[in-house]
């Protein structure tokens, strides 16, 4: 006889799952992902990552080429724009925004985006403009 799984709710995200990919963080039941999200945040300025990708580029790889389908929408969309802040990328490609913090924290340490300050406001930028 098959054994019912109770359904949670990550007390982070709202998202429903089994109870048996839930975990346990700070007294919170949370899904997978929060759980990682908490545990090890994406950071932007990340020195082993920036060391990775630079090791990637002189052996010849071309970060460019290996980006999948939702980092180039963003590359190209900054691109082509010249800059762009989170709030204009999650509206255009509708991305979520902790997705797209992800994405963009990718594209930095392959040196392809980077953050700029005009004022208050922080926009995305091509990482050599």
């Amino acid at each position: 006889m098959e054994e019912k799984v109770e359904k949670v709710k990550c007390q982070i995200c709202g998202a429903e799952v089994s109870s048996r990919e839930i975990y346990l963080w700070s007294g919170l039941k949370i899904c997978e992902d929060c759980y990682f999200e908490k545990v090890s945040p994406v950071r932007v300025c990340d020195p082993v990552a920036l060391l990775h990708a630079k090791t990637l580029r002189a052996a010849g790889a071309k970060p460019e080429e290996r980006l999948t389908d939702v980092q180039k929408a963003i590359l190209n969309y900054i691109l082509s724009k010249g800059k762009a802040t989170l709030e204009d990328l999650s509206n255009e490609l509708k991305i979520p925004r902790r997705e797209l913090e992800t994405q963009i924290a990718i594209l930095r340490h392959l040196e392809l985006v980077k953050g700029k300050k005009e004022g208050n406001q922080i926009y995305i930028v091509p990482f050599h403009a």
